[in-house]
């Protein structure tokens, strides 16, 4: 594995992170709930409920053993509308904390791509499930990547894919810095680049192939004008996602890092 400069987050090295097995791989690992009580009853797709699951995650305070305790996550997984041809899953997080908490956005995600006119977001919506697990009450990036990575293995996935968007970008950064051969493909919209992110950024890309992720600004899924940044943003997203596909490079859109 590339040696990286180390960043230190809550006393907890990156590098070290980088080279140790986590320290509670026999944790319990997913209850999953007869319901969603944290959802709303009102306004979502009926048929989306129908395929969303709830559920409660258990994972190590302090995955690499160091610091005793147990924290415990929500998980919400909208499942594939096919799941015979099921070809994966998609990990999202938003921006708004809130949202986070309850696993809205997941199901919102899959409603939205549910009624997009597109082949892309078709394909999403038949072969992959949309999974959201809550972020933890004091922000931990690494931590939270390693959450999501015990997530991926209580699933017995190979590898994830990932949405984020601003705030909600920082634990697919995360999760790229520190399993980059676990990432299929990764889609960033609007991540917020402070000192600490875009040290991640560079960590992260580092490690993962320009094939295998993708930065876009412009709002996501919000009725956006043809002519805006944030239709752009809409097509390749899900064109990305689906298919691989990566816009030209002189799409409105597309965010170029170094």
């Amino acid at each position: 594995m590339t040696s990286l400069r180390a960043i230190t987050l809550g006393g907890l090295s990156w590098l070290a992170l980088l080279s140790s097995p986590p320290g509670h791989a026999t944790e319990p690992g997913i209850e999953w709930l007869v319901d969603c009580p944290k959802l709303p009853g009102r306004g979502l797709d009926q048929e989306v409920i129908a395929r969303t699951q709830c559920g409660i995650v258990t994972v190590p305070l302090d995955h690499q053993g160091s610091a005793p305790g147990r924290v415990r996550l929500s998980i919400t997984r909208v499942g594939a509308r096919r799941p015979l041809a099921r070809k994966g899953v998609v990990f999202t997080q938003s921006g708004t904390p809130h949202t986070n908490a309850h696993g809205i956005f997941a199901v919102h995600l899959a409603t939205v791509w549910k009624f997009a006119n597109t082949e892309a977001y078709r394909s999403l919506t038949n072969l992959y499930d949309v999974i959201e697990l809550s972020p933890r009450k004091q922000p931990a990036t690494a931590q939270s990547a390693w959450d999501m990575e015990f997530v991926r293995l209580q699933l017995g996935e190979e590898k994830i894919n990932y949405l984020g968007t601003a705030q909600g970008t920082g634990p697919g950064l995360g999760y790229g810095a520190l399993f980059s051969h676990r990432v299929g493909r990764m889609v960033l919209i609007d991540p917020a680049l402070d000192e600490l992110s875009g040290e991640l950024v560079h960590m992260a890309f580092a490690q993962l192939p320009a094939e295998r992720r993708l930065v876009l600004k412009g709002p996501y899924l919000r009725g956006a004008s043809s002519k805006t940044a944030g239709q752009c943003t809409n097509r390749w997203a899900g064109d990305y996602l689906a298919n691989g596909t990566q816009p030209p490079r002189a799409s409105k859109c597309l965010v170029s890092y170094q």
